[in-house]
């Protein structure tokens, strides 16, 4: 195939005809980065090779390598404004029209959204993560903001004993006679009476304040509230799809559950949504667990608790191409716009080298389209896509098509207080399990976070503040102050899974001096434990350290600063332990994140903290 490449990238149409029509190449195949035929013809500017690639042998410019980028993006960088044009007749939008998947990168699984008016809510999973449940914003669908979250008061939480991987699942937001209701999957460990209880709480506001939750005690995952247009309230729950009626306010199960339908594929049939739409009542599913064999498949019936009939165009959304970017997509729910049209919001994965998704699963969103005879299709058929036209054309993109970041998107909603916590927890930092609040507070850009003697793998630790992993490739930094350390403490950078997973680089003591601190935890104890004595006596108390991890895919570098510039003291190699497939231990269907940690009976005052792509 490196044939083909050459050729393609040398604007040679003759050669890759030859190559294509008279060898034994395989098309589909690409290099290193993912890169494709097509990626390499633009790279000549020929519009010829481009059409014929793209016409002739049928290769997508909209279709993403290893990082997201696709012909379409490289075109655009490249200036090549004729095939520019060609790219925006063939694909249907112009490039400054067109969005990226995943639409919220990071640990960002089991969406859900809801249209109000033309304004667009979603909700994502955070299993034993606290705030639970954020509420994301958006006027366009592509461009979110978190605006609060579901829970906020810890004793509402139930989080305390919960190992990481549990907690909240699957949640979903609907909204009904001027409320929004929030609903969810409260996972308990292995052991307690009862495994799995659904809860349900509500709001007048979109960003909250919630009620205190209320919990119906019917075994099942992934529940989702229906309002029917007779004002009756329902919720469903799997195995397969499960009903069950709900009191008006929806806080008391008032009938049991009955099984509409038990999927089409069979195996793991979850993620139940409901949606009636011109006379009928459509059922979506998530099938195939959330591995390899995710997928969307759907059914409906005329009657609610009718016979449900499977659609003939099931699974209706799968990743058919095992060497796209995006793969184990499904645990979908759809929405229309105000023009008519109708898009879908559903969790995807993207694995490092094709193995690891260490930034945990995400959300994308691709069209729907209803058919000639009545049912839901999804991009066409042809699977989750890398580039899609937008479906708003209004705030939120800029020419380069690219995403806007969360800041550049203005929203008219004002998070919620949390439970008296100060007012940067508003934005995408979260703790391992509820924090009391004496324990942390901000004042001049500075945050306090206390420490209580537990280290990182305690379930009783609550010294760790974190943010979600975004991108394969960034740099993180923070700054702190040097409190007077015992031996055995320290803290500064985490990069942080759950308890049985995580590294610390920071500053610490032992036998009496303070030194730089490596650790990497992972299953049942710590695989590295470093400590570097390069203060020789020089650090003093009230000091100030920078520290810094640069991540490059699964290899890590450290750096520390305490005035004489960044001096580099660790690598790590290989952190496959912060993906949930690099290591088998609990439940994990998480992803990295990375943050700050105190760890002994201490306080830390951090005057710094970024966290940026470097790629």
């Amino acid at each position: 195939m490196e044939e083909v490449f050459k050729a393609a990238e040398q604007g040679d149409l003759e050669e890759v005809m030859r190559l294509v029509e008279y060898t034994a190449v395989n098309v589909k195949d690409t290099d290193r980065d993912q890169n494709n035929a097509l990626y390499y013809g633009v790279k000549s500017g020929n519009l010829q090779v481009v059409s014929y690639l793209a016409n002739r042998v049928g290769l997508d410019p909209a279709a993403g390598n290893r990082y997201g980028e696709t012909p379409y993006d490289l075109a655009f960088r490249l200036g090549f404004q004729d095939i520019l044009n060609y790219f925006a007749e063939k694909c249907g939008f112009t490039y400054e029209n067109s969005f990226h998947n995943p639409i919220r990168r990071g640990f960002f699984p089991d969406p859900s959204v809801v249209r109000v008016g033309e304004d667009y809510f979603m909700v994502n999973s955070t299993f034993c993560f606290f705030p639970c449940i954020p509420i994301s914003h958006s006027k366009d669908l592509v461009n979110w903001r978190i605006i609060g979250y579901a829970v906020t008061e810890p004793e509402y939480a139930r989080l305390d004993l919960l190992d990481g991987g549990r907690g909240y699942w699957a949640p979903d937001i609907s909204y009904s006679d001027g409320c929004f209701y929030i609903t969810a999957t409260l996972r308990l460990n292995e052991g307690m009476e009862e495994k799995r209880v659904q809860m349900v709480t509500s709001s007048e506001r979109p960003e909250g304040p919630y009620e205190e939750p209320a919990w119906i005690h019917e075994d099942g995952i992934d529940p989702s509230i229906f309002h029917d247009a007779d004002g009756r309230k329902y919720m469903l729950l799997n195995r397969g799809a499960r009903i069950l009626e709900l009191s008006r306010d929806c806080r008391k199960q008032i009938s049991p559950a009955k099984l509409l339908w038990f999927g089409d594929f069979k195996r793991k049939p979850e993620g139940p949504h409901m949606l009636r739409h011109n006379g009928y009542y459509y059922l979506f599913l998530a099938e195939g667990g959330t591995g390899r064999g995710h997928r969307i498949t759907v059914s409906r019936s005329k009657e609610l608790m009718g016979t449900y009939e499977p659609c003939p165009y099931n699974p209706i959304l799968y990743q058919w191409d095992d060497n796209a970017p995006i793969q184990c997509c499904g645990h979908g729910k759809p929405v229309q716009l105000p023009d008519g049209s109708w898009w879908i919001v559903y969790l995807c994965l993207r694995k490092l080298n094709g193995q690891y998704g260490i930034l945990g699963r995400e959300t994308s969103m691709d069209p729907l389209e209803w058919t000639s005879d009545g049912w839901p299709v999804i991009n066409r058929g042809r699977g989750p896509s890398s580039q899609q036209k937008f479906p708003v054309i209004s705030v939120g993109h800029d020419i380069t098509g690219r995403n806007a970041s969360p800041n550049e998107i203005e929203s008219e909603y004002t998070s919620a207080p949390l439970g008296g916590y100060p007012c940067w927890m508003k934005k995408e930092w979260m703790t391992p399990r509820p924090l009391s609040r004496d324990q942390i507070s901000v004042k001049e850009n500075t945050l306090f976070l206390a420490g209580q003697g537990e280290d990182l793998n305690s379930l009783q630790c609550r010294s760790i503040l974190v943010e979600r992993q975004k991108y394969f490739d960034f740099e993180a930094v923070c700054q702190f102050k040097v409190p007077e350390l015992s031996e055995g403490e320290s803290l500064g950078l985490t990069g942080y899974y759950d308890e049985n997973s995580y590294l610390k680089y920071g500053v610490g003591y032992k036998n009496g001096k303070y030194g730089i601190v490596f650790q990497e935890y992972a299953g049942d104890g710590y695989i590295n434990d470093r400590f570097h004595d390069v203060f020789k006596g020089n650090l003093k108390c009230g000091g100030y350290v920078l520290c810094k991890m640069k991540t490059e895919g699964m290899k890590r570098r450290f750096y520390f600063d305490s005035g004489e510039g960044w001096i580099q003291t660790d690598t790590a190699e290989d952190t496959k332990y912060l993906s949930s497939e690099g290591l088998v231990k609990g439940k994990r269907f998480t992803g990295a994140m990375a943050g700050v940690y105190v760890k002994g009976h201490v306080s830390g005052n951090f005057t710094e903290w970024k966290i940026s792509e470097t790629q």
